[in-house]
């Protein structure tokens, strides 16, 4: 369920009176607009343009315990939207990142991915990614949650229902075994 102060606005688009009871409509121009309309509209084109999100490790394949397994997806870029239907106004989504790698281990951001010039041991804070105390496969997912805004006529901001997507991996984590060799 949404809620937003609306404004009765005149036909000129010019704020008219003080902040109405809390309702689930935008009101605009002598009419009335159900929240759920807004949002249906916002969303519909949203997902026309904002990318799935998806999941990079480094090392690829097999990864070792103990060692730091880096994640990365490729950032998506905030979404601005002018709107004109069913009320005119603005949208903008911006996007979070939230990993589960699994064992109890969280992270934020979309990470980056490894390059050589940047070596984990000697930047630690700089990727985001795991380091597995024991082998087995992992379920990794990323979560990306756009947080949604809808200004409606420069006016008011009206927070709408996030987007959420998801991606994931099986990340393999195997124990490295020392050889002697002559």
């Amino acid at each position: 369920m949404f809620q937003a102060i609306s404004y009765l606005l005149t036909a000129a688009g010019v704020r008219a009176g003080t902040p109405s009871t809390l309702r689930n409509v935008c009101l605009y121009a002598d009419r009335s607009v159900p929240l759920s309309a807004v949002q249906a509209a916002v969303h519909e084109e949203l997902r026309k343009r904002i990318p799935s999100p998806s999941v990079t490790s480094a090392p690829p394949g097999v990864s070792l315990v103990n060692l730091l397994t880096i994640f990365s997806t490729t950032p998506a870029a905030e979404q601005a939207i002018a709107f004109a239907q069913p009320v005119p106004g603005e949208v903008r989504a911006v996007p979070e990142y939230t990993w589960d790698f699994g064992d109890g281990i969280r992270g934020v951001g979309p990470g980056k991915p490894f390059t050589s010039s940047v070596l984990p041991s000697k930047n630690p804070e700089y990727y985001t990614g795991a380091k597995y105390t024991t082998a087995g496969t992992k379920h990794v997912t990323l979560t990306v949650t756009w947080r949604v805004t809808f200004r409606l006529e420069g006016v008011q901001d009206i927070p709408l229902q996030p987007i959420v997507m998801t991606a994931s991996e099986d990340k393999q984590i195997a124990t490295a075994r020392a050889v002697l060799v002559n």
